[in-house]
């Protein structure tokens, strides 16, 4: 995003000092040909140039020369000569001089033309500012009065002239100072919408929420740095094609306000749009990181569970520890035939399970919060492995693919080794299930943007379409012996370490869950 400065302020205030130049020459060279139409009219010569009309002649021809040569070079002349001050004050007093000889030549106050004035010293009023803009309506009173005098003597007008000079030297310096105050007030309101706008501009910058806009053909109008973060661009003229396409469909049908949208940079992000009325630009879109998102709704689900788990313990823990209790020692019992005796094991193992959910929900309720600390990726994994295949009860073959070696991570390494003892169970069973080998591959990189990743893929079938949405969803599961709550703290604990914890397809046709680190 552009930050803005008072020099800044500055230079759009000089471009449209020039802006204004540069439309008020337009308006002389108009008026020039006006007078020179009139004079070369045989119906309306008598009211300009009839008491002289050699020097009302040589002044327009010369007034229009200087205003086209003056036009012309306003065009190549750089900013900031024409928005100078005194580049408007010689101007100024120049068309005073001629304006004034031109009402000489005319009869003077009479013939009108002094009203052409005003035009001057408005113009005057908005650009010059201080005594100096305060001096030129008095230059023009001071030549009308000797005008006046002038035409006197020659008998050109009579006494009446002068009070209508005076009234209109009156004017000159009202139209000039009410110009002033005017354009004053302008540059105080333009000061105060600048400063809105640089607070405004700050907050925009300082908000979590990415905010990009975009003009009619798709083109980045303006970004902030958290849309150049979620979208891991540094070339602000260009923006994911993904994002665009998106607009196109959103545009299509503009009912959802909402998509989701994955820019390959390990996120998830939620788009909100909108549509701008405004010829240069089209679309405003929100860009929330959904992680973010589901983080808040899984607080409100930590929360519940937290109240729920205390009910939990108190409640069916001590009943259920009853339940078991008793059907062991009725399981043995020497008078149970077989299939009361299965009745009293199928008792046992859903106690067990049961008991194993409760954990399960203690735990997640109670979990510490995270410690994390910078750790080799490659050093640790290859502790992580060692003790965890000894603990592992089959023989497994876990290959690993580290790249590149000596990557730095700032994480909680207990939260880590349970996230991936996790899904280093789950892959196992799965991989040894389909091919009768407890096989994996660990696979660590970065991500487009330059983020982390830790991704564990197995042999397994993988997880069918429609289960996809559910799988991270606390007590979800598609095993009789599971609790569904394996995955759900395994996300909950990336959360924490602000990670991400994500299913693909893998090349092998089994799962692939990819462990992302938001870091850089």
């Amino acid at each position: 995003m552009k930050q803005f400065d008072q020099s800044f302020l500055e230079e759009q205030q000089k471009a449209q000092r020039a802006t204004i130049f540069r439309v008020y020459n337009y308006y002389r060279v108009l008026i020039a040909f006006l007078f020179l139409f009139l004079f070369l009219d045989p119906n309306l010569n008598t009211f300009v140039g009839r008491v002289n009309p050699e020097l009302f002649r040589g002044t327009i021809l010369t007034y229009i020369v200087i205003n086209s040569v003056i036009g012309v070079a306003t065009l190549f002349l750089s900013v900031n000569f024409l928005a100078r001050p005194v580049t408007a004050i010689i101007v100024v007093v120049g068309d005073i001089i001629a304006l004034t000889l031109l009402m000489s030549a005319s009869g003077g106050v009479s013939s009108g033309l002094g009203n052409f004035l005003f035009f001057t010293l408005a113009f005057a009023g908005g650009l010059v500012h201080g005594r100096v803009s305060t001096v030129l309506p008095a230059i023009a009173f001071i030549l009308t009065i000797y005008d006046e005098f002038y035409l006197f003597f020659l008998g050109e007008n009579d006494t009446q002239a002068f009070f209508q000079a005076g009234l209109l030297g009156i004017v000159y310096f009202v139209t000039n100072i009410l110009f002033q105050t005017l354009s004053r007030q302008l540059r105080s309101r333009q000061s105060e919408v600048f400063t809105l706008e640089q607070i405004n501009n700050l907050i925009i910058e300082g908000m979590p929420t990415g905010v990009v806009v975009l003009n009619k053909g798709s083109e980045p109008r303006f970004m902030n740095q958290a849309a150049e973060r979620y979208l891991a661009i540094r070339d602000a003229d260009k923006v994911p094609q993904v994002l665009i396409d998106a607009v196109q469909v959103w545009k299509e049908d503009p009912l959802p306000r909402a998509v989701t949208i994955n820019p390959g940079t390990g996120l998830e992000l939620v788009a909100s749009l909108s549509e701008l009325d405004s010829p240069e630009a089209d679309t405003l879109i929100f860009l929330e990181d959904s992680t973010e998102v589901q983080k808040q709704a899984q607080q409100l689900k930590l929360a519940s569970l937290g109240r729920l788990s205390a009910s939990i313990a108190h409640e069916i823990r001590n009943p259920l520890g009853a339940i078991s209790h008793a059907a062991q020692l009725l399981g043995e019992s020497e008078n149970l035939d077989k299939a009361d005796a299965r009745l009293c094991e199928i008792i046992q193992n859903h106690s067990v399970r049961m008991n194993d959910v409760i954990e399960n929900v203690l735990q997640l309720s109670c979990r510490r919060a995270a410690e994390p600390r910078n750790i080799i990726l490659d050093d640790w994994l290859r502790d992580f492995l060692v003790e965890f295949e000894t603990g592992y009860q089959d023989a497994t073959s876990i290959s690993t693919e580290l790249t590149p070696n000596g990557v730095e991570i700032n994480v909680d390494p207990l939260h880590l080794s349970q996230v991936l003892a996790n899904l280093c169970q789950n892959g196992l069973r799965y991989s040894l299930k389909k091919t009768g080998e407890a096989k994996l591959i660990i696979r660590s990189g970065r991500e487009a943007g330059s983020k982390r990743y830790l991704e564990v893929i197995d042999f397994g079938d993988g997880v069918s379409e429609e289960l996809e949405p559910n799988l991270f969803e606390p007590f979800y599961t598609t095993e009789t012996s599971g609790t569904g709550l394996g995955l759900y703290i395994s996300k909950e604990l990336c959360a924490a370490n602000d990670a991400n914890l994500s299913y693909a397809r893998a090349e092998t046709g089994g799962s692939s869950f990819k462990i992302t680190f938001m870091q850089d």
